[in-house]
């Protein structure tokens, strides 16, 4: 074979030698003028020129490098690429802007298909805990896909939970996550310095608007509950109920005695109900602070207080339907502070008024109590 390619190199040296040698040294040729002739054939034999190829259109770039993008099972740069899409079709000083409606379309109902294919499914949520100390256990949850089409471990995970900031306000931190080897997302949260009823929620680690425009976006919330550390400090109730005709009741007050065996229930010790009838009803903040310090001096911490009004009393189909609207407030009396304040709005149906009035009562105790021993 070497020697085949000698043979042809040789010839082909051979051949050009003798046609720069024709008429001498390369010094004394002389250079021949071209004749109209030679110049029409030169021109003729010069390459035509290819024609430039077309740029490919927006609509099929976007589309090929999402496509890869799922091909691979890269989540995050179709999202990207659909992100994208999204400013392009809304950027109104685009220069020579394309209609991508079409493609955009294409790929926001592929993410759909993707979105619907997985769900968080719970593993573990730890008891309620108590105000500085930690949680016993972890928060676990697993991400699920029904078909396969997605593979959980190849994702992030978010997780938001409560925080009370440097300056004492409660807000919210965020933690992004890791699956176990079994798929698992595990978050163990630090010592919450307050009570709190509210939730650890978990995401998958995607740009936040997707959570805005894809209702489908998998999340789910678990309880975190955190109790007060009052249970067992002393305190009193003091909440007013009112008749249907608006006026209040002196005399007694079913409301308190409900709260007050609800809040027994969930463990409160060294805990009443008192008379402050007037200053309630004032809500006079002040006054009441005034009056707990005269009354108890420094047996009592904190004072429950607020009223209860009926907003709605009729007769329907069903029965009589009552709705009662509770304005409560929680006061630390011995540091005059104001704990929390909420409004509690409960309703019921039952046959007769009194049963429905009834109803209505006890699941209004019911949540009061909660707000005291997750708000307090």
């Amino acid at each position: 074979m070497k020697l085949f390619f000698s043979i042809i190199s040789l010839a082909v040296i051979m051949a050009a030698s003798s046609f720069v040698f024709a008429s001498g040294s390369i010094e004394n040729t002389q250079e021949i003028p071209a004749t109209e002739e030679t110049a029409v054939q030169n021109e003729t034999e010069k390459p035509a020129e290819q024609p430039k190829k077309a740029k490919p259109s927006k609509s099929k770039t976007i589309l090929k490098a999402f496509n890869k993008a799922v091909e691979e099972r890269d989540y995050i740069t179709g999202l990207e690429i659909w992100q994208n899409a999204k400013d392009y079709i809304n950027n109104e000083e685009e220069p020579n802007k394309e209609d991508i409606s079409e493609t955009f379309a294409f790929i926001e109902n592929t993410i759909n298909d993707y979105l619907n294919d997985v769900e968080f499914e719970k593993v573990a949520v730890p008891p309620a805990t108590t105000k500085g100390k930690a949680f016993k256990s972890a928060f676990s949850v697993k991400l699920v896909s029904k078909t396969g089409m997605v593979n959980p471990q190849n994702l992030k995970y978010t997780v938001t939970y409560p925080i009370i900031d440097e300056e004492g306000k409660k807000t919210t931190a965020k933690q992004v996550l890791e699956p176990s080897e079994d798929g698992t997302i595990e978050f163990t949260s630090p010592a919450f310095q307050g009570a709190i009823s509210s939730s650890a929620t978990f995401k998958v680690d995607l740009p936040e608007i997707v959570y805005t425009d894809f209702a489908n976006a998998p999340s789910i919330d678990l309880p975190y509950l955190v109790a007060t550390n009052m249970k067992a400090s002393g305190g009193s109730i003091a909440i007013v109920d009112f008749t249907k005709a608006g006026k209040p009741i002196t005399s007694n007050s079913e409301t308190s005695s409900a709260v007050l065996t609800e809040l027994i229930k969930k463990g409160f010790t060294r805990i009443g109900n008192c008379d402050f009838v007037n200053e309630v009803v004032s809500k006079n903040d002040a006054a009441v602070q005034r009056s707990a310090s005269e009354l108890f001096g420094k047996s009592v911490t904190y004072l429950i207080y607020g009223t209860v009004k009926y907003d709605t009393v009729e007769k329907t189909d069903a029965g009589f339907h009552v709705v009662l609207r509770a304005e409560l407030k929680a006061r630390h009396i011995l540091q005059n502070k104001e704990l929390f304040a909420t409004t509690i709005i409960s309703e019921a149906t039952e046959k007769s008024e009194w049963a429905a009035i009834n109803a209505a009562r006890k699941k209004l105790a019911y949540t009061a109590s909660n707000q005291v021993l997750y708000g307090m």
